[in-house]
């Protein structure tokens, strides 16, 4: 009683947490060193010397961890139990170590000088080597790898004209970044012709050459650098609004969209299980999501939605028409027509895995009519299987622990089919991963929102809760099998377990417990009855039981034949009991007859052509 009454209170927090109109949906999402490192290098506008957001520069001083470099809430890893010890270090912790030591050297201030040392030996150590690995495993030859390397480039120059000296080696700096040097010329010619700063000129070029406007107002990092050049209150006034909606860290994309959050929470609630205590809420996410997408789906699909749009609309389709909403795919798949955009997902792969995951899932939930779906699904699966190859290639040592969670994500995706597949394993395959629910959009960039713990020790509650339901009922099945003397038989199959786990694995809890129970029942005495029809009764045994079930009397059986009738006779009545004290009427008995007498006669039928 009491753990009921702690489980229901738990439910009703939860449901105040994530779904009440206070409910802070922002403080879901991960914490980004890189982003918030940049945010942190922001001026004071009254007081240059000071930054605008201290609480951002007290973060990056508070997450420097032991071994030297800072990593992303997202990527699965908790510093507070020292599993950071054995993280190996991505490239993407590298760039956001680069970044808050850029942002302490910023506000050197008496204290930050052995960060920054400790935060530079690290680098040295790890920053060539896993360039040098990227060069190796050829991420640059794509368009998006290009971008990646030339971003490394832009902040190793950032970081010289900071005073910061990372690379010790100048002819491996050479190496990895030989074909940006013109850059570094024309950084160099414009700073001398140009009354304006080196660390200036690398910004511009980071916040309006490098990405052109396509990152302004999404990512606070390209923002903040944008404010920094150029004092556009507008840029500014996007950072206030960041830091107000954000002051425990920065996210790694601004702004996010709450209707996009809420979508993710309820994917997440039925990846754990935990759906079923929510049913109400998550009725009026969805309903407000149709509506949203009734509305635009007479406007003209555009072909050129990025990858966050695209992810967005096939997760809705997915989780709408999951919970039997009408809707049409045509928002996500009209780039299965254009070739030009086919082609550029193909040649960028990495950069589409995200998006094309989550179409992949939402491809089988299909209709007959839906070939455009059909078309989505081969393609999106193409494109899985081709970075899913690439990630194999990459020696295992230089994947990100989220990368990894990743691929293990796609693999059991392309390996086991939607349908082959029983929820609670699903649930508990969720569960062992730590809870954790990210969406991907970008090259290697995981979006995570956070491990809420209390909403994981729900979904282990309930997964436990639904073990002993199981355990009981089957336990409670071995004993009727036992009482009717099904299980005694002594011959043919004893498959009170398989039935079971064929009954409990298609159907929900925990409202379902008379229709496995009574399903599973049916299933052990078909088994039991087949047999005895196929290997054990002879004719004249299976006629006398035959004409006694149409008859619907047993008094004449013995040995197996009254075993089985006898079985057959008190589960009818079980279940017709219960039949008619919910629907005040019964057939059961008659519709089964019915059935052994149509069986006879097309048996008599048989018997009948085969002797003429």
């Amino acid at each position: 009683m009491e753990q009921s009454l702690r489980f229901a209170e738990m439910i009703e927090r939860m449901k105040e947490e994530l779904f009440s109109p206070s409910a802070n949906l922002f403080a879901l999402l991960p914490v980004s060193a890189y982003e918030t490192a940049w945010v942190a290098m922001v001026p004071d506008q009254d007081d240059p010397t000071s930054p605008m957001f201290p609480e951002y520069l007290d973060w990056v001083l508070c997450n420097q961890n032991a071994l030297g470099f800072w990593f992303d809430e997202q990527n699965g890893i908790n510093k507070d139990n020292h599993e950071f010890i054995k993280h190996q270090c991505s490239s993407d912790d590298l760039l956001a170590t680069l970044a808050c030591l850029i942002a302490l050297k910023t506000w050197e201030i008496n204290g930050f000088s052995h960060r920054i040392d400790k935060g530079l030996r690290f680098l040295r150590d790890n920053m060539e080597k896993e360039l040098i690995n990227m060069k190796n495993r050829k991420e640059g030859v794509d368009e998006v790898g290009r971008a990646l390397f030339r971003w490394w480039f832009l902040m190793d120059e950032l970081a010289k004209a900071k005073g910061l000296k990372v690379f010790s080696a100048q002819q491996i700096n050479n190496e990895i970044f030989y074909e940006f040097k013109s850059n570094e010329k024309k950084i160099e010619r414009e700073e001398a012709e140009d009354i304006i700063t080196k660390d200036k000129l690398v910004m511009r070029e980071m916040a309006f050459e490098n990405c052109g406007s396509t990152l302004l107002f999404r990512s606070p990092s390209v923002t903040a650098c944008a404010y920094m050049i150029t004092g556009d209150q507008t840029y500014k006034t996007y950072l206030q609004h960041l830091f107000t909606n954000f002051q425990h860290g920065v996210p790694p994309m601004f702004p996010v969209d709450k209707d996009f959050i809420k979508l993710c929470m309820v994917d997440h609630l039925e990846r754990l299980g935990c759906a079923e205590h929510f049913s109400k809420e998550i009725k009026h996410v969805m309903d407000h999501h149709y509506g949203k997408w009734i509305a635009e789906e007479s406007k003209i699909p555009n072909k050129d939605n990025d990858v966050f749009q695209i992810y967005n609309d096939s997760l809705a389709f997915r989780l709408l028409r999951m919970h039997g909403y009408q809707v049409s795919p045509r928002r996500f798949c009209c780039f299965i027509d254009d070739e030009k955009m086919l082609s550029h997902m193909k040649d960028n792969c990495a950069f589409f895995l995200g998006p094309m995951l989550s179409i992949y899932k939402a491809s089988h939930i299909a209709f007959l009519e839906d070939h455009d779906l059909d078309k989505a699904r081969v393609f999106s699966w193409h494109i899985l299987q081709k970075g899913l190859m690439s990630m194999k290639s990459q020696n295992e040592t230089n994947i990100s622990y989220s990368l990894k969670k990743f691929e293990q994500e796609i693999e059991h995706e392309l390996e086991l089919k939607w349908l082959a597949r029983m929820d609670h394993l699903e649930h508990r395959l969720c569960i062992e991963g730590g809870g954790i629910y990210n969406f991907w959009v970008g090259k290697n960039a995981p979006y995570r929102i956070l491990q809420n713990n209390d909403l994981l020790q729900l979904a282990i509650d309930n997964f436990i809760m639904r073990q002993s339901i199981y355990r009981k009922e089957l336990k409670e099945l071995h004993r009727w099998s036992k009482d009717t003397g099904l299980s005694m038989m002594g011959f043919g199959r004893e498959n009170t377990t398989y039935c079971y786990f064929a009954m409990a694995s298609s159907s929900c809890l925990p409202l379902a417990t008379d229709s496995r129970i009574e399903g599973t029942k049916c299933a052990i005495l078909i088994t039991v009855a087949d047999d005895f029809f196929d290997e054990k009764g002879s004719l004249h045994e299976l006629s006398i039981l035959t004409d006694a079930v149409q008859r619907w009397e047993g008094e004449t059986l013995t040995s197996h034949s009254k075993v089985i009738f006898t079985a057959l006779d008190n589960l009818v009545q079980d279940i017709s009991l219960k039949f008619l004290k919910r629907n005040g009427h019964d057939h059961v008995k008659k519709i089964l007859q019915n059935v052994v007498s149509s069986h006879n006669f097309f048996c008599n039928v048989n018997s009948t052509i085969i002797y003429i």
